[in-house]
């Protein structure tokens, strides 16, 4: 069912099993076990948390070559999962302070090119702004090696290209333009670093942390052309709210269940969130959001259903399948739907 409007193992073992203060089924264990299994194989570490009401549901870590770093309370870069939270980041701004989505970008740093003269910040939270994607990939490599303190740090990498507006009702992808978002964030806030910003408007349910050369994180796998290979100091850090976060499936699941229970943002204004990674199945009046990260070195997914309250969160290390259909398929075992409503 979800699926369709969302457009989006070696070592496997259940950790914790529960669902609402009851224990779950053999067969809903043995049906998540068996999807997850399938899919961790591809991957040298894959981990699933599963949260109900709240509530851990179900977890599985899987792979297939683990290590004692690996596992559902380890960092893992989440990459493009992190524009989700930024995103959420200023809807919760505008909701405590007043922020206006539609303010000009210009009117926060006045600093910034003149072309960018007319673009909002929800044009930027959209995708619509027409800020550049990564253009090749010598042009991620380039951006991937360098380093950063602040999201300043990261803005003449691609500040002065030029704007190239999307057709209307269209988007057009971009990292950089979340960069800039993290730049934006940390001026309005007026904090010392990314992860401050994030903390003081999102609060408790922020739970991540931004990725540095140095971070203590489940390793990085590459497939160079002679298959996966550990690659030591890859980092994502000049991403920031555009993809240079860390978190463990377990807190990625966390925040997922504190959007689900209303406790990140208002539920009220969900059909005007900003991003194209909220929606609503009208088919089972159920209000859902999803967003993938994927990049050499990792892979990750949250997916979280509304009302019955459900958050799904996986969580690689290493650029392996997609993994929206798992999500998809565990969401909906928890919510109880069955196979023949979920392809509807």
């Amino acid at each position: 069912m979800i699926g369709s409007l969302l457009t989006a193992s070696a070592g496997a073992a259940s950790l914790w099993l529960g669902l609402t203060g009851q224990a779950a089924t053999p067969v809903l264990v043995d049906r998540a076990q068996a999807a997850f299994d399938t899919v961790a194989q591809t991957y040298p570490a894959l981990n699933a948390t599963v949260m109900v009401d709240g509530e851990i549901a179900w977890e599985a870590e899987g792979g297939l070559s683990r290590d004692a770093a690996d596992g559902v309370t380890a960092s893992y870069n989440v990459y493009s999962v992190a524009k989700m939270l930024t995103a959420l980041a200023y809807v919760r701004l505008a909701e405590t302070t007043g922020l206006d989505l539609e303010t000009p970008v210009l009117e926060i740093d006045p600093d910034l090119p003149v072309h960018y003269d007319g673009v909002s910040l929800r044009d930027l939270l959209d995708h619509r702004a027409g800020v550049r994607h990564y253009t090749s990939r010598e042009d991620w490599i380039s951006f991937s090696d360098r380093r950063c303190v602040t999201p300043a740090d990261a803005l003449d990498h691609f500040i002065d290209a030029p704007l190239i507006a999307p057709p209307e009702g269209e988007i057009a992808y971009s990292t950089y333009g979340y960069v800039l978002l993290s730049h934006l964030l940390v001026l309005l806030t007026g904090a010392d670093s990314f992860d401050a910003a994030m903390q003081s408007v999102l609060g408790d349910t922020y739970l991540a942390r931004r990725d540095a050369a140095d971070a203590e994180k489940a390793a990085n796998w590459v497939d160079l052309g002679d298959g996966p290979e550990m690659i030591e100091g890859l980092s994502a850090e000049c991403k920031f709210g555009a993809g240079g976060l860390l978190a463990s499936s377990r807190e990625l699941a966390a925040m997922g269940a504190t959007l689900a229970a209303g406790e990140m943002v208002d539920l009220n204004g969900w059909s005007d969130l900003p991003g194209p990674w909220a929606g609503y199945a009208e088919s089972a009046d159920l209000h859902y959001a999803a967003h993938s990260g994927g990049s050499p070195g990792g892979r990750s997914f949250l997916l979280v259903y509304v009302e019955p309250q459900i958050s799904v969160a996986l969580t690689g290390n290493a650029d392996s399948e997609n993994l929206q259909a798992l999500s998809i398929e565990l969401a909906d075992l928890f919510a109880g739907f069955d196979n023949e409503t979920r392809e509807e």
